[in-house]
């Protein structure tokens, strides 16, 4: 970092600040409302070389009270493209890629493992799960920011080569996985008329935890954070703080199915060219990244619908429940995530495989194959 304009003069007189491993840090920022406004505007300030936004959403008229990087006349824009331009204009030094998108689908593992850390600022409970998972299985430090009306929420999770540690998963009560599942029909089918319960936020506890997070992205950046997930715990009204160690479940769904270094492959979708990385035994049970179709047939008339079988759940709604021949909601779905090798090479060996990536147990350790479109 250039020292002679003066820019990063006070943060050169902090003996503990290391302004250029800041410089040369690389993060991603998940989520770019309320919280992920505060956490890219400091990183920025803080001279953080190189930051990735990542973002599926425009900006509507009630962002502007929460989002210190938002305008009137941004509105309808792309809150990725307009968070770039802002960061730039704060440090014109900087390197910041904006990607508009499910991060979900963006993010790849080699990705995942250039970034000092991941800061999530993303306000469902579905997001933080499956962004636990990829920094869990890539190693990558993992900072999770949650707000309402008076509490602020951070919690960091340090991701790496040994992971003994609390993934975000381990210490989530039933009830969130039941709040998730209202989103579905038919287990993991969407539903076609469903608004998501909007928790009301001010600047009050995005900026305080926009400022907690980026100052955890810092410890990890100079690489003095401690070996324990953690938990902050904030009181905007009141000051009322607490730190607690997050303990690791052994019943944990995401965790406790991992080894401690997992190793992470990439393959072609075919199930032919697939097949070849599974390995021999028939028996060995294949984890997919998402719920797949396996089959939608009417319980009435018996009509198929083959068309949707093994694609992703995800990709269709709840009205593929309904059969047009009976005009009525008669159609059976039946969705799984878990194949042997043996069932795969048997039902769908001339199929493509529709998920982000597979992960299976091969002598005690998880491989990981991530799955490519060529």
């Amino acid at each position: 970092m250039e020292s002679k304009s003066g820019r990063y003069q006070r943060h050169e007189l902090i003996d503990w600040f290391p302004q250029q491993a800041v410089h040369e840090a690389k993060v991603a920022v998940v989520g770019c409302g309320a919280v992920g406004n505060e956490v890219a505007k400091n990183l920025a300030l803080l001279g953080v070389g190189h930051i990735d936004l990542y973002d599926f959403d425009t900006i509507e008229i009630h962002n502007l009270t929460k989002s210190v990087l938002f305008r009137e006349e941004d509105v309808g824009e792309k809150k990725v493209t307009v968070a770039r331009k802002r960061l730039i204009e704060l440090e014109p030094n900087l390197s910041v890629n904006a990607f508009h998108g499910d991060a979900w689908e963006l993010l790849r593992f080699a990705q995942l493992e250039s970034y000092s850390c991941v800061l999530c600022c993303v306000d469902n409970f579905e997001a933080r799960i499956k962004l636990n998972q990829l920094c869990l299985l890539s190693g990558t430090p993992l900072i999770n920011t949650g707000i309402d009306s008076k509490y602020c929420q951070i919690e960091a999770y340090p991701f790496g080569k040994d992971n003994q540690n609390a993934c975000y998963e381990c210490s989530l009560p039933l009830s969130v996985y039941e709040r998730v599942q209202e989103r579905y029909s038919c287990g993991w089918l969407k539903k076609v008329a469903f608004e998501e319960k909007k928790i009301p936020t001010t600047i009050l506890t995005s900026s305080i935890t926009g400022s907690f997070a980026a100052s955890l992205a810092m410890s990890f950046i100079k690489g003095d954070f401690n070996s324990n997930a953690t938990r902050i715990l904030q009181n905007s009204t009141t000051g009322h703080s607490s730190l607690s160690t997050l303990q690791r479940s052994d019943h944990c769904p995401c965790c406790s199915e991992v080894s401690d270094t997992p190793h992470i492959t990439s393959s072609g979708r075919s199930i032919l060219k697939l097949g070849g990385n599974l390995g021999a035994n028939y028996d060995a049970l294949v984890t997919s990244s998402e719920p797949i179709i396996v089959s939608a047939e009417c319980s009435l008339c018996g009509l198929k619908n083959n068309s949707v079988v093994f694609t992703r759940a995800a990709d269709s709604d709840s009205s593929l429940m309904w059969c047009a021949d009976c005009k009525a909601e008669s159609v059976l779905v039946d969705i799984k995530d878990h194949f042997t090798i043996q069932e795969l090479k048997e039902n769908y060996l001339n199929k493509s495989f529709p998920g982000k990536f597979v992960q299976m147990q091969v002598h005690g350790k998880t491989v990981v194959i991530e799955l490519r479109d060529n």
